[in-house]
């Protein structure tokens, strides 16, 4: 069995399809978060992750959107916040407001953040160098799938099979690759396999530029930051 692992799409269709065509021989598909943010295909890509059945948690832009607090975005976030907020549809919003802060399987736990029962796995950070890996998949006693920070990395426990993986943004890059990122674990040999898509950046562009969002969003695609 293999399971696709996906996070940080932000709204970007273009680089979903991408990496959804790369994921087709997946039995299933999971989200870790930030579904909505940054770009304007909000409700093509919750349509679409809901006719696919794709099971996904709720980050901290979806938190944003469905609140009207986005205290915790940056000056992009909070305009495109509000922008999807405003044109969200009912039945999209209702899809959203349905997501859970966490999702436990068999083969590892998945969060947006951090590993937290509280609202806290949405908002905390994992980057590559955090410092307590160990300690956290300790505590989990499986392996844990993020999102959040945009930058797909594997780090491995230093005496168990365990390991902490980001899958990296489908549609907001931000660790020098432009690509989408994306990752596929595979059950009977229990190992991530950390993959790349490449997709159509200017169409998304243009698509920022009509929409009057910051263009400053869509130029940042090129560069993978």
């Amino acid at each position: 069995m293999k399971i696709g692992l996906i996070a940080d799409i932000h709204a970007n269709l273009v680089a979903l399809e991408a990496v959804m065509e790369r994921m087709n021989s997946c039995d299933e598909i999971i989200c870790a978060g930030d579904v909505v943010g940054y770009y304007p295909y909000f409700n093509e890509v919750i349509e679409l992750l809901r006719a696919e059945r794709v099971h996904s948690i709720i980050g901290n832009h979806d938190y944003a959107v469905l609140t009207g607090d986005n205290s915790n975005l940056d000056t992009y976030g909070k305009i495109s916040a509000n922008f999807t907020r405003k044109r969200l549809e009912v039945k999209n919003r209702e899809w959203l407001d349905s997501l859970p802060y966490q999702l436990q399987t068999e083969y590892f736990n998945v969060y947006h953040g951090t590993p937290a029962d509280s609202i806290d796995a949405i908002f905390v950070y994992i980057f590559p160098t955090f410092p307590f890996i160990d300690k956290i998949l300790e505590e989990e006693g499986k392996s844990v799938v993020v999102g959040h920070t945009h930058i797909q990395f594997e780090r491995k426990h230093a005496k168990r099979d365990l390991k902490i993986v980001n899958p990296g943004s489908v549609g907001q890059p931000r660790d020098g690759d432009s690509r989408a990122a994306f990752a596929i674990f595979d059950t009977e040999k229990t190992e991530f396999s950390l993959r790349r898509a490449g997709y159509d950046i200017e169409e998304v562009w243009f698509a920022v530029h009509n929409a009057g969002l910051p263009i400053a969003q869509g130029l940042r695609l090129f560069e993978g930051y």
